[in-house]
C-alpha cells in the first residue's frame, strides 16, 4: 500500500465531462415546462349550502312504496310493488301545462317523474296498476276527501256529497291467470272457448287514438274504440290462434258473446276496486261506483 491509497483518486476531466453530457442528453440544458397551477373553487358558502341539502330532511323529496293490485303477476320483470315520489309544487306546473292537457299524456309524464322503481315502465302497466299509484299520488298530496255527485237510486235526484278515497281497496281476484298470462271463458252463443289477455294502458291508449283517427277519416260519430279493445285481447277463438280469423270472428259475434268476453276481463282485471257505500242525506245507504272527474287533482274543498 502507498501512502496515496488513503485517498480519493483524481478522475480525469474528460471522463467527467463525458459522464455530464449522458446524465444531461448530450450537454443541453433540460427543458423547462411553464405549468399554471390550478386555483381552488373551493367556496365555503357554496359547500355548506350543498352539503346542507344533502343532510337536511326538509330540502330531500321522499317516496312511498305502493303496492300494485297485479301482484307482478302480467309482467315479465316480477315487480309487485314500486317506489312513488311525493308530489311537489313543480308537479302542480305539470298538471296545469296546457300542451300536456290537450295531448292527454299530462298524467303518463307525471307517473314517468313520480315512480322510482328502476324497470317500470309506464306505458306497460296495466291500468289497474296504474289508477293505484294515481290514486295514492292525489290522496298524499290533497288529502283523502273528495267531493262529488251522485245520484240517489230511489229518487234519480242527484246530490252532492264527499267521499274518502282511503277506503277504496283493491279487488279481490277470484281467479288467476295461467302461465302466460291468460284466461279462458266459454261463449254462450258459439260455445266456443276464448282465450283472452289484459291490456296494458299503453296499449288501449293506442287503440283509442286508432279509433279517433277512424272516426275522423271515415267521418262517422260512432266509436270502434270496443271493440277494437275487444280483438286486441282476444288471444284465440278455440284453437285458432289466426289474426284475421280473430278479427272476422268477433265482428260477427253475438252480442251475449262480447258482453261474456267484457264481463270475464272485468272480473280477472287487478284494479282499485271503485264501488263506495254512499249516505243520502236522510241517512239512506246504497252502493254505487265512484267516478272520477278532471277535478280529482284539483281538489277546490
Amino acid at each position: 500500500m502507498t501512502e496515496n491509497d488513503n485517498f480519493p483518486q483524481k478522475e480525469n476531466i474528460n471522463d467527467v465531462l463525458k459522464r455530464y453530457k449522458e446524465a444531461t442528453n448530450g450537454g443541453e440544458q433540460p427543458k423547462t415546462v411553464n405549468a399554471t397551477i390550478p386555483r381552488s373553487s373551493y367556496n365555503p358558502q357554496e359547500y355548506e349550502v350543498t352539503m346542507s341539502k344533502e343532510t337536511d330532511p326538509d330540502l330531500m323529496t321522499s317516496y312511498e312504496i305502493v303496492k300494485l293490485p297485479s301482484r307482478g303477476l302480467f309482467y315479465s320483470h316480477g315487480i309487485s310493488e314500486v317506489n312513488v315520489e311525493y308530489m311537489t309544487s313543480k308537479d302542480e306546473d305539470l298538471l296545469t301545462t296546457p300542451s300536456l292537457i290537450e295531448a292527454g299524456t299530462v298524467l303518463d309524464v307525471l307517473l314517468k317523474r313520480k315512480i322510482k322503481t328502476q324497470g317500470i315502465v309506464v306505458e306497460d302497466l296495466l291500468s289497474g296498476d296504474r289508477n293505484a299509484i294515481i290514486l295514492f299520488l292525489r290522496t298524499s298530496s290533497y288529502g283523502s276527501d273528495y267531493s262529488v255527485q251522485v245520484t240517489d237510486p230511489r229518487t234519480n235526484i242527484p246530490f252532492n256529497t264527499k267521499v274518502d278515497l282511503l277506503k277504496l281497496r283493491y279487488k279481490e281476484n277470484v281467479e288467476l291467470p295461467d302461465e302466460h298470462g291468460h284466461f279462458k271463458v266459454e261463449l254462450p252463443m258459439r260455445k266456443k272457448i276464448a282465450t283472452l289477455r289484459l291490456l296494458s294502458s299503453g296499449e288501449e291508449q293506442k287503440i283509442f287514438k286508432r279509433a279517433q283517427a277512424y272516426m275522423e277519416a271515415s267521418g262517422e260519430e260512432i266509436s270502434q274504440f270496443s271493440t277494437l279493445k275487444l280483438k286486441a285481447s282476444v288471444v284465440a277463438i278455440g284453437e285458432k290462434t289466426d289474426r284475421s280469423y280473430i278479427d272476422r270472428f268477433i265482428d260477427a259475434m253475438p252480442a251475449l258473446d262480447a258482453f261474456t268476453i267484457r264481463k270475464k276481463l272485468l272480473e280477472v282485471s287487478p284494479d282499485v276496486d271503485m264501488e263506495y257505500e254512499f249516505t243520502a242525506k236522510d241517512e239512506y245507504k246504497f252502493h254505487a261506483n265512484l267516478s272520477v272527474g278532471v277535478d280529482f287533482f284539483f281538489p277546490n274543498n
